[in-house]
């Protein structure tokens, strides 16, 4: 456990001091605040035309899953940012070598990269909360709605830069791990709409099905993000993150014997 403190220690110091992730966070910050901000406008505005037309007002809930489910679409672009230079700097620098002649496993090694990047998301996650308290100060959005599609974009997050960390340990390219990272989650991203064209087109249904499960959207906008909170999902989410950070220990491990 104190091998991963140690490597967890040092790698969020080196987030909390690296430009990029300050440009990261400000980026997406500015860009969600930007929307948000119109998105206010334009439910204040429809709601107060439809109370004086005597229509249909909107609800807060139909923003509150708004930002979530940006952000995890937008996680193709920005865990491979996060992750690509965890493994692949240290590689290419010569410093990897040096780390496993520390008394070190590799899974405590590869554990406490994992674990600081996901601290970094949980961290920015955690700012955007700040939308869903102005929503309660201007309607009564569903808590259980807010709760499900954050739990559920905190596991998508982590499930997704344990996937990108896989080709940060394959090559010592931070731009080709990145290219490579982002690939991935986005073919896992479009499982879904593969397993309704696959099903228009008459294939199999079983494999479509397969398909379908397999790809993100099924387990997270289908339902956590609508409120819904199923084991099976979250256990989705936890095995996918365990099998990937095994491979990237295998990965290592591999380098080690090498050395």
């Amino acid at each position: 456990m104190r091998q991963v403190l140690a490597v967890y220690k040092r790698e969020l110091a080196l987030y909390f001091r690296s430009p990029i992730a300050y440009a990261i966070a400000f980026a997406l910050l500015l860009f969600f605040g930007l929307l948000f901000s119109s998105n206010i406008s334009q439910y204040v505005n429809y709601n107060f035309q439809a109370l004086g037309q005597g229509g249909q007002a909107l609800t807060a809930d139909d923003l509150v899953t708004f930002v979530p489910e940006l952000l995890t679409f937008l996680l193709f672009l920005v865990a491979p940012l996060l992750t690509m230079r965890l493994i692949a700097e240290e590689t290419r620098e010569g410093t990897l070598e040096v780390l496993m002649t520390l008394p070190m496993s590799e899974a405590a090694f590869i554990l406490g990269k994992f674990l600081a990047v996901w601290t970094y998301y949980t961290v920015l996650l955690l700012i955007t909360v700040m939308y869903h308290i102005i929503l309660s100060q201007i309607g009564s959005p569903d808590f259980g709605l807010f709760l499900g599609s954050y739990i559920g974009a905190w596991l998508y997050g982590g499930t997704v830069l344990a996937l990108t960390m896989i080709w940060s340990a394959i090559t010592e390219d931070q731009i080709v791990a990145a290219f490579l990272g982002a690939a991935t989650v986005l073919v896992l991203y479009l499982g879904e709409s593969a397993a309704v064209w696959m099903s228009q087109q008459g294939q199999l249904a079983g494999v479509a099905e397969f398909v379908r499960e397999f790809g993100l959207r099924a387990h997270y906008n289908n339902t956590l993000l609508q409120g819904v909170v199923r084991a099976e999902d979250i256990l989705y989410f936890v095995m996918l993150m365990v099998a990937s950070l095994f491979l990237t220990t295998l990965l290592v491990q591999t380098r080690r014997w090498r050395a």
